[in-house]
């Protein structure tokens, strides 16, 4: 089976920010660098979703902002960035990605997948491993000491990899994947 990935266009321009105060003036800009994080983030999962596809084998498919998991009553739920398939055996895992080069909290908004009754929930639903999900960090940000020893700590126990510069480890990460479906 060919492998198969989804794209989302989008704008590949250079914003730049300045950081200070929140005064009523950064407040009212405050769309514009939730934008401009937003582009940074559609960017850096694109980027890893090319690159892992890249380095699995054909049998895996990789898909870009998979199907909405439905988990919550009224057919409400959460969107991933990114699932990976190994269409030989049918088993999923749903991977979310954050790219930090400002500090910033973006690693804290993955910690929901850490829920046991979230993962126990996608597990019945689909053919994941017990934990459906694996989490990714990439950008100068995760280079840090103090971002990796947090992560160590919180993600003890879990799937998930830190990207170092220019994804020069994807190999690795397509292994650890590969392992666990």
């Amino acid at each position: 089976m060919k492998r198969v990935i989804l794209y989302i266009q989008q704008d590949r321009g250079v914003h730049k920010f300045r950081g200070g105060n929140m005064s009523a003036n950064h407040l009212s800009n405050r769309k514009n660098w939730q934008m401009g994080a937003r582009v940074v983030g559609d960017g850096g999962e694109n980027q890893f979703v090319e690159s892992l596809a890249s380095n699995l084998p054909s049998h895996y498919i990789v898909e870009l902002k998979p199907s909405k998991l439905k988990v919550y009553p009224d057919g409400k739920g959460v969107v991933l960035d990114s699932k990976v398939t190994n269409s030989q055996t049918g088993r999923s895992i749903f991977v979310e990605k954050k790219t930090g080069n400002n500090g910033g909290n973006a690693h804290e908004r993955v910690y929901k997948f850490l829920s046991p009754a979230l993962k126990r929930r996608v597990s019945e639903m689909h053919n994941t491993p017990d934990n459906p999900f694996f989490l990714v960090f990439s950008g100068d940000t995760f280079q840090k000491p103090k971002y990796q020893n947090e992560l160590k700590l919180l993600l003890e126990e879990e799937e998930y990899a830190v990207m170092k510069p220019n994804f020069s480890n994807i190999s690795d990460v397509a292994e650890q994947i590969m392992e666990i479906i």
